[in-house]
Parts: structure tokens; C-alpha cells; sequence
């Protein structure tokens, strides 16, 4: 197909602004679905994220649209078409609308601060993204993590206030705050409700407009080349290496009987069936069994070509062979690599394991398989003396974590035990460095107080505050604690309103130390972790109590113990289950007998004490999901 009739965007927002409702129109106006024929945010196919109501994976989607206004004169603001001129093609600069058929390949993406990296992986792939605000909450945290992402890519931004028929809405409020943050016109901004449909049409329309269709690696031109009428001159000289094959894998998933299946964007070149390829970075060689595009289902196709967002069957069965962020390349030419996008790093850690050993083996394939379209998830083997086999994974934060349990639990049929998450310290000659994160916090006026007493009762430092349109808070605060209840509480504060959104940026040397917990003096790594010298005593109380609480009685007595720097810190006892020896058939044993009550107390006494010497305490799964999220 024509590059020129091709359109690949985004959208891009705050968790809960209305992306998946957006798509549902945009889908609904090309026809992919029938308009009150579909479950609501028809891009969600995942059971989790539609029941929590948030996008937790990227959904590509190809739509083919026919626009109804004819515009075939250039734009005559070429600054309002793209952020940075001298990043495109001189093509790019002058969009002719026809009455043609285009291809929209559009991915949705998620909008929580866990998930951030899969718009990442989204912006390598798209030429304009639609920023989405809901007018009743404003410009928030991921409002602003997303934009940023955007500009730094140099890629088209069409803002859009969304919920313009909530009777709460504040749109002249929150136009403002984009027009301060973006630099935009008033009438460069969309007003829309995604869910009435309400100038969703015309934001479509828009997209053809001024969204720039794909490029092949072009040479930068000026924009005076345009205006001297030379386009057709050296439009055939823009492309170069147009023939080498070139295609960014930003996703990919498992299947049974078509092995590894890979989504892609092709910069140059064309992917077809038989096609052998080989991957840059992990040099896996391969036939194609098949290529296709999203409907959102995976649809056949002859092939993909430079521009095109589709998938490719690669008919592998060892999944190690492909890496999110690899490069296609036909095998016969040394094409390089495309720039991709960084690798993330885990944030948060724990331990899974299977409640029943037996399920290691397939709770390591599912790992396997999930980290396919996470790459975000790292894993590595373990081994516990409480339960086994199992693995350390890291994790971008609590919600990245909860919804991995839960979607190795539903979609593999696992039952798993995760423990309280922890972060990775460094350690040089028994010298311990905390990582700190900076965070960003965008809230209402009235709750600034509360919020920076808050902070501070969490070991943050203040950095800066900016009121212009709301109040933006920056911080700087030790990872351990902001994993613990900071984000519930912060919302707690600010009766829900407040946004949070952060980055780590460096480990700073602290007094810490490893703190124990022991049962019946048996140390249990899984609940064991490096705390600060400042929060140890408050944490051990905190474990020993909780413990207590969720660990059943045992026929035998069970002492919780937090040994730090080798003293006992905090203890916490669970008294045993007792049968009264003194009975016997609703009868008292012994009569008025005081020395053989007393022999049956001591028999008794004796049998508790060996039970608990050789007694195992029995942990259930129950108390470790309970502990998951901790308070601090």
C-alpha cells in the first residue's frame, strides 16, 4: 500500500481519562465493530484489566478509514503540523487529505505509572499520538510522564479534553493547563466526550490530517525546499535503504501451534510468508510461517511493508530466541539495528512459588511465556527451606506485581504464594545504598498541607512546588518507602484527587541492616529484608504483629521473633491449642488427687515442648497475599 494513506498513532493519557472508550468510537466509525453490538472498551481483551477498569497491555488495532472532507492544498500552518520541523522529511511538512481510503493503525496504551513502559514500546512505533485529558480531573501525573515521552521522540501531539458532558467538567480550566504545559492554541485543542461520541468524528478526520504518514530513513531537508516547489524533485531522493528489510518487535506473545508471535512495525522493507529473516541482537534465524494485521484478531495477509503494523508467526518454539526491542532484518544483508526503545528496570521484588512443588516446572514455562509481552518481568531461580523451589521477580511496582500473580493464576491454573515485596539494595564492603526515587505529585490546592506533612512523615525531601495551574510537588523519597502504603495514603489525603509519578535516580548510602524474622528461632528469608536503621524497630513491631494475626494456632506454641544486628528487636507470641487433660468423659480426672493432676500438666507440658521442637509452622497462603501490601 501507499505509504501516504497510511496513519500510525496513539493514544496516550492518564489512567482512567477515557483512552479504551476513545478507541471503542474510533473503531465503531471505521466499522471494525457495530455501535451498541460490543462490550465496552472492546480493546481490553483481557479478563483482569476490564474488571479492574484499567488498561494493563498495549492493544494494536488496524482500521481502514475513508475521510469525507477533501483537502488537498498543504496546511498553511506548517508549526502547528509537527513539534520539530527539521526531524522529518520534507513530505511529512504538507499533508494532502483525499477522499481515499487510509489505513489507521492505532495502539492503545495503558495509562498507570507501572505500565509506562509499554508506552514506551507504543512511541517507538507511531508518528502522533492524541493526548488525552479528562476534563473533570485536569492535566495529571502520566498526563504529563506521557507528553514528555512524546515530545522527546519529536513526534506529532493532537490534545484532546475528554468528559466535556460531566456536568463536573472544567474545560476552559483544563485548556488552560494544556495550553501553559504544550505551548498549543486555544483552537488547537479537541473538546470531545469518547463516550457520547460528541466530536469524535472530527478528531478522526484530524489524525489523517495532521498526523504525518511513515517514512522510510530519510535524509533531513529544510522547509524552504517545500516552498521553492521542488518536492517531487527530491521526494525520490529522500529514501535511502528502502530495499533493506527493517522491523522494531514491540510485543509478542505465545501460541501452541504458530510458536512465538511477534508485533512489529516495519521500517523499511517488506516481511512475507516463507521470507527468511534473522533477529540483530539474539541472531535467531527463521522461515516466516505467517504475516498479518490487527482486526484487533490476527488477520492474514500477503505482507507487511515499510510502514505497516502487523504481526509475524515465527513458528519458534523456544521462546528464548526472540527479545522484545530485536530488530528483523533480511539474513542475507548486514542491515543494522533500529534504535528500539531502553530497557526498564525492576523496581520491586518478591518471591513467587507454587503451593504445591510440583507445579515449579509450570510455573517456570508460565514466567516463560508471560515475560514474552512483559518484558518488563525478571526472574531468576530460588530456592526456600519454608517452600521450596521458586523464583525472585522483579517487578516496575505493587499493581505491576498483583497483576502478575493474578494472571499467572488465572490463565495458567497456578496457585502461587507471593511475599511482601521488597527493593534491591546495593552492597560494597558491607556499606548499604538505598535507591531513592523523585517523585511527582500533581493535587488540588486545598490538600497541599497534608500532603507534604505526609511526605515528610515518609522520609522524603523536598525539592520544588509549582502552583501555576494546580500544585505540583517534586520530592525526592527512598524507594522502601514509597512501596510500602504511600500512594493508598496519599489518595487517603486528598480524598482521591492527587496523582503520583516517578523515576529513580540514585542510591545514597545509608546505616541499615538485614532484619530477621524468626519462628520458634527458625530464620524465614521470605519475610526477612534490609531495613533502615530509623525504621527498624517500627517495622519489627509492625511484622511480629501482623504475623501473629495471620498465622493459624499449631498444636504447639509459636514464638515470632525480629533479631537486627543480632538482638532481638520485637516478639510476638502465638499460644497453642490445649485440650484440658483434667477431663476425661465430662469427668474430673484424679478427684481431690493434686499430684496426678500435677504429673498429667507435666506430661502435657512435655509433649507441647518436643511437638515443638520437631513441629513445622504451617504458613497459608492466606497470610503472605494479607502481607502484600504491608503497612510500614
Amino acid at each position: 500500500m501507499n505509504k501516504d494513506y497510511i496513519r500510525n498513532f496513539a493514544i496516550i493519557a492518564h489512567v482512567d481519562h477515557g483512552k479504551s472508550t476513545l478507541a471503542d468510537r474510533f473503531l465503531e466509525l471505521t466499522g471494525i465493530v457495530k455501535a451498541g453490538s460490543h462490550d465496552a472498551q472492546f480493546l481490553d481483551r483481557n479478563p483482569i484489566s476490564r474488571e479492574r477498569g484499567i488498561t494493563i497491555k498495549l492493544a494494536p488495532v488496524t482500521m481502514i478509514y475513508k475521510p469525507q472532507i477533501l483537502n488537498s492544498k498543504f496546511q498553511t500552518n506548517l508549526s502547528n503540523q509537527i513539534p520539530n520541523p527539521k526531524q522529518f522529511g520534507v513530505s511529512d511538512l504538507g499533508f494532502r487529505v483525499s477522499n481515499s481510503e487510509y489505513t489507521l493503525n492505532l495502539i492503545d496504551t495503558p495509562g498507570h505509572v507501572d505500565f509506562s513502559y509499554e508506552v514506551d514500546r507504543t512511541l517507538a512505533c507511531v508518528e502522533g499520538v492524541i493526548l488525552l485529558v479528562d476534563a473533570t480531573q485536569g492535566v495529571q501525573a502520566q498526563t504529563i510522564a506521557n507528553a514528555y515521552k512524546a515530545i522527546e521522540k519529536n513526534i506529532v501531539i493532537i490534545p484532546v479534553v475528554n468528559k466535556v458532558d460531566m456536568p463536573n467538567a472544567e474545560i476552559e480550566k483544563t485548556k488552560k493547563q494544556l495550553i501553559d504545559f504544550l505551548g498549543v492554541k486555544e483552537e488547537e485543542i479537541f473538546e470531545i466526550s469518547a463516550k457520547t461520541g460528541q466530536n469524535v468524528k472530527e478528531l478522526l478526520q484530524t489524525v489523517v490530517e495532521k498526523i504525518p504518514s511513515p517514512k522510510s530513513n530519510v535524509i533531513p531537508m529544510k522547509i524552504g525546499l517545500i516552498l521553492e516547489g521542488i518536492q517531487e524533485k527530491v521526494d525520490s531522493g529522500l529514501r535511502r535503504n528502502d530495499s533493506n528489510l527493517q522491523a522494531l518487535i514491540f510485543d509478542s506473545h505465545y501460541d501452541l501451534h504458530k510458536g512465538v508471535i511477534t508485533f512489529v512495525r516495519v521500517f523499511n522493507g517488506t516481511l512475507r510468508k516463507d521470507m527468511e529473516v534473522t533477529m540483530v541482537h539474539t541472531g535467531t534465524k527463521f522461515k516466516i510461517l505467517e504475516v498479518g494485521i490487527f482486526k484487533p484478531e490476527l488477520i492474514q495477509n500477503d505482507s507487511l511493508s515499510s510502514g505497516d503494523i502487523g504481526y509475524v508467526a515465527t513458528n519458534l518454539k523456544d521462546i528464548h530466541l526472540v527479545e522484545i526491542g530485536d530488530t528483523m532484518i533480511d539474513y542475507k544483508k548486514d542491515t543494522p539495528a533500529l534504535a528500539g526503545y531502553k530497557k526498564v528496570k525492576s523496581m520491586v521484588f518478591a518471591s513467587i512459588f507454587p503451593t504445591d512443588t510440583a507445579e515449579y516446572l509450570n510455573l517456570k514455562k508460565a514466567l516463560e511465556k508471560l515475560y514474552l509481552n512483559d518484558s518488563a518481568l525478571q526472574f531468576s531461580a530460588m530456592y526456600s527451606k519454608a517452600f521450596g523451589a521458586g523464583f525472585r521477580v522483579g517487578f516496575l511496582g505493587l499493581l505491576h506485581a498483583d497483576v502478575v500473580r493474578e494472571r499467572l493464576e488465572r490463565e495458567y491454573n497456578l496457585s502461587l504464594v507471593l511475599t511482601p515485596p521488597q527493593v534491591e539494595y546495593k552492597i560494597e564492603n558491607n556499606i548499604f545504598y538505598e535507591p531513592y526515587a523523585k517523585i511527582f505529585i500533581y493535587l488540588p490546592n486545598e490538600y497541599t498541607g497534608a500532603v507534604m506533612k505526609l511526605c515528610e512523615d515518609y522520609r522524603a525531601t523536598f525539592i520544588t512546588m509549582d502552583n501555576k495551574n494546580q500544585i505540583s510537588l517534586t520530592y525526592e523519597i527512598p524507594m522502601s518507602e514509597m512501596i510500602s502504603d504511600f500512594f493508598d495514603n496519599l489518595k487517603s489525603v486528598t480524598s482521591g484527587y492527587a496523582s503520583l509519578d516517578w523515576e529513580l535516580t540514585r542510591y545514597v548510602e545509608v546505616k541499615a541492616d538485614k532484619m530477621e524474622i524468626l519462628l520458634n528461632l527458625d530464620p524465614i528469608e521470605e519475610f526477612s529484608e534490609i531495613v533502615v536503621h530509623e525504621r527498624a524497630q517500627e517495622k519489627a513491631y509492625s511484622l511480629t504483629k501482623k504475623l501473629r494475626d495471620v498465622i493459624p494456632r499449631q498444636q504447639f506454641e509459636v514464638r515470632i521473633q525480629a533479631r537486627y544486628k543480632g538482638k532481638i528487636i520485637a516478639s510476638e507470641r502465638i499460644s497453642p491449642f490445649r485440650k484440658d487433660v483434667l477431663m476425661k468423659g465430662g469427668k474430673l480426672v484424679g478427684g481431690g488427687d493434686f499430684s496426678r493432676k500435677r504429673k498429667l500438666l507435666e506430661k502435657q507440658k512435655e509433649g507441647k515442648k518436643s511437638m515443638k521442637q520437631i513441629g513445622r509452622v504451617e504458613i497459608p497462603k492466606d497470610a503472605f497475599l494479607k502481607l502484600f501490601k504491608k503497612t510500614r
